[in-house]
């Protein structure tokens, strides 16, 4: 349970790293994507998938976890998730019969 946090605290890292980047501009006020909650629980969504892997690393038995691997999981996760979507795979026109 504790490495499961771990992951979940890494995944939440992702979220405090994008408002670092975008901290010289909140004294104009949060952006419109902060003040919806569908964004906040799919940001916590993407959380959970990083405890998730930490936890079938765990299960899979073959690597000792720890605190900074577990973490490290957890930051990869939204990572990993969104280079996936963004590669589509090309499709060849097929023909009309």
């Amino acid at each position: 349970m504790e490495l499961a946090l771990w992951g979940f605290g890494g995944g939440a890292a992702m979220e405090v790293l994008r408002f670092f980047r975008i901290r010289d501009e909140l004294h104009k006020g949060l952006p419109d994507w902060a003040k919806s909650w569908l964004y906040w629980v799919v940001t916590f969504a993407m959380a959970l998938v990083g405890a998730l892997l930490v936890v079938m690393h765990q299960r899979a038995g073959e690597v000792q976890l720890n605190p900074a691997l577990a973490f490290n999981i957890g930051v990869s996760a939204p990572l990993l998730l969104t280079s996936l979507t963004r590669q589509v795979p090309p499709i060849q026109p097929g023909d009309i019969d």
